[in-house]
């Protein structure tokens, strides 16, 4: 599996009154981590979603596991890759080392869609193009 590495400072916004990285900040530090395992193999998103062949990757299923606590001024470090590929979704496994040792582990479940051409607005999944896939081996 292809992984990538994305270093984070935590900051007192990150945290709660206990001064610990409040768990929603997560979430948003595994989509970090998929945005910048995507450009690890040359597919910026942005530029991705610019085509007309996709509109983007959303979330179908999301969820995390906390060992251990992080805190105001720690450097976490989030490493990304996907786990498995499906039809038209793929799950990316995210693993959170603060210190060297696992604080975190979480997953997201995202599919590949394009526009449904018969609804205005409407998203269809469609297959992950085999080229995409064959950039994370």
């Amino acid at each position: 599996m292809k992984t990538n590495k994305t270093d984070i400072d935590i900051h007192w916004g990150d945290c709660d009154p206990a001064v610990i990285v409040f768990y929603p900040n997560y979430f948003k530090w595994f989509d970090c981590g998929t945005t910048d395992l995507f450009a690890s193999v040359g597919l910026d998103l942005s530029t991705l979603f610019a085509g007309d062949d996709i509109v983007g990757i959303p979330i179908l299923d999301a969820g995390a596991k906390f060992f251990r606590p992080s805190r105001f001024r720690d450097t976490i470090t989030v490493e990304s890759g996907v786990e498995h590929w499906g039809n038209s979704s793929f799950k990316i496994k995210h693993t959170v080392y603060n210190a060297g040792k696992v604080c975190a582990e979480g997953h997201e479940v995202r599919a590949w869609v394009v526009p449904a051409p018969d609804r205005p607005n409407g998203l269809k999944a469609v297959p992950v193009p085999d080229e995409i896939k064959a950039r994370f081996d």
